[in-house]
């Protein structure tokens, strides 16, 4: 795996289940499988990720970086965001947030509860002092808001987790680049939209329009 990539790879277990509700113009990373580092080094270990090209880094920061994740305990994962203003997550009403994990299909839109600055963790429920909702030996799919341009866009990150939270990689991203709404899984597929669920594999990277 490169340090710097737009990504290529691997399996996602994942089956697609096809919805017939109508959207403009999906932005899909295609499935990713990118480990995210664990580690207690200063600097902290990262994931940095581009949300406009998909591109990653884990040896630091570059230009142009929306979000990262790091962390090196068992319960939970740090969320970042390079804007703590315009990019946020769904999830409780606290500083950090706690992140939600979203069941597939769940809207991300205007009406979303999202946190009220950038960042959070992303944590099990056997997590303390607040319990999170993700699922280990799971794909756990979380929604977040952006500001790009002056127009506010929705869209979803999804984490594999293994049998705890140091077990973990980044497995797909996308979002709708008109302002619309869009389900938490939801992917651009041949006349109609794709929604992510359990249960298959496929790989390649399809990226359906370009910004």
């Amino acid at each position: 795996m490169t340090n710097r990539s737009i990504c290529t790879v691997a399996s996602l277990a994942t089956a697609l289940a096809f919805v017939g509700s109508s959207h403009a113009a999906i932005v899909y990373s295609g499935p990713l499988n990118i480990a995210i580092p664990v580690g207690t080094a200063s600097p902290l270990p990262r994931l940095w990720i581009d949300l406009d090209t998909f591109a990653t880094s884990t040896t630091g920061s570059f230009s142009g970086w929306d979000i990262s994740f790091s962390g090196s305990n068992a319960a939970f994962l740090t969320m970042n965001s390079v804007s703590l203003s315009n990019n946020r997550f769904i999830g409780s009403n606290s500083t950090p947030t706690n992140i939600t994990r979203l069941d597939p299909g769940t809207l991300i839109g205007a009406s979303s509860t999202f946190g009220p600055n950038g960042g959070g963790t992303l944590a099990l429920p056997t997590y303390t002092p607040a319990p999170g909702t993700m699922q280990i030996n799971s794909e756990n799919i979380v929604g977040f808001r952006r500001v790009v341009g002056g127009q506010t866009l929705f869209g979803w990150v999804s984490i594999s987790v293994g049998s705890d939270m140091l077990t973990r990689s980044l497995t797909g991203i996308a979002y709708e680049d008109s302002g619309a709404s869009i389900e938490a899984g939801a992917i651009p597929a041949p006349g109609a939209i794709a929604l992510l669920g359990l249960g298959g594999a496929f790989a390649g990277r399809t990226r359906r329009r370009s910004r």
